[in-house]
């Protein structure tokens, strides 16, 4: 797989993964961990680094309540890929509308899926379905690198009107070593190609009339002088009937709009742990 091709919407084939002994492995193109990681963390921290000039800024910050910081949003338009993206400042700090960088970390570093489950109200089930040792570095100033694919299920209300989502992902979450920091990293697998131990796990927890959507996403939180910075980028498609054009709609109640409920959502979830 070109290094360029990463983070995209059209699922990847299991195939292009590293070596798992959950995978045929007598292919040679099968390519090693560490050189994966290293390339997919280099293309994420390109991402990144484009943000903002890469991406048309909205015209005004939105609020997320109860979090205090204003979210700002912006999107960028390379088909057949839309990407939305959010950046938030907040103060460092366990205070009510915001958290401290052991509250972000403990949030979003570690068990990033399952805790995502926990705050936001449309995940309702986080499968763990291949998993591989965790990489104390990678080359680029990358360490503590956690690898693994889940199946995340969405399901929405009505749902007599709605099917629910579910998206295979392969997640990667690593420490930055030039500063302080941490990134994650989603991109969208094919069902078809996965293989028969994985499939069984698909078919026992995935509900019956589940739709399989697509999403890419990069996720870092950063120490900045005035706080911490926390940003968000993500491309993604939820199959089915619903247009794209509503998908990415703010006043639809499309991405944009669901992006900027992430930040109220988990600052009020770390609260309540807090409390």
């Amino acid at each position: 797989m070109s290094s360029k091709s990463y983070l995209r919407l059209h699922p990847h084939p299991f195939s292009s993964l590293p070596i798992h002994p959950s995978l045929d492995n007598s292919s040679s193109s099968r390519p090693a961990l560490r050189p994966f990681l290293h390339a997919l963390l280099t293309e994420a921290q390109t991402l990144l680094t484009s943000i903002p000039s890469t991406f048309h800024p909205d015209r005004k910050p939105r609020r997320s309540s109860p979090s205090t910081a204003k979210v700002y949003l912006s999107t960028r338009s390379i088909p057949p890929d839309y990407w939305v993206c959010r950046q938030s400042v907040h103060e460092d700090a366990p205070v009510t509308g915001s958290a401290s960088w052991a509250e972000f970390r403990a949030g979003l570093r570690h068990d990033h899926s399952k805790h995502e489950m926990d705050y936001t109200p449309s995940v309702t089930a986080v499968e763990r379905l291949m998993e591989w040792p965790s990489e104390i570095d990678v080359d680029g100033g990358w360490s503590r690198v956690d690898v693994h694919v889940n199946m995340i299920t969405h399901t929405f209300h009505p749902t007599a009107l709605i099917a629910p989502r579910s998206f295979i992902v392969l997640v990667v979450s690593a420490d930055r070593d030039r500063d302080q920091g941490f990134v994650t990293v989603q991109i969208p697998l094919t069902v078809d190609s996965s293989p028969q131990s994985v499939r069984q796990k698909i078919a026992a927890s995935a509900p019956r009339n589940a739709i399989f959507a697509s999403y890419a996403s990069v996720e870092q939180v950063v120490a900045a002088p005035e706080g911490l910075q926390w940003t968000m980028a993500t491309t993604s498609d939820a199959g089915g009937a619903i247009p794209r054009w509503i998908q990415r709609s703010w006043t639809m109640g499309g991405v944009p709009k669901a992006v900027v409920a992430d930040v109220g959502l988990f600052l009020g979830w770390t609260a309540r742990r807090r409390a």
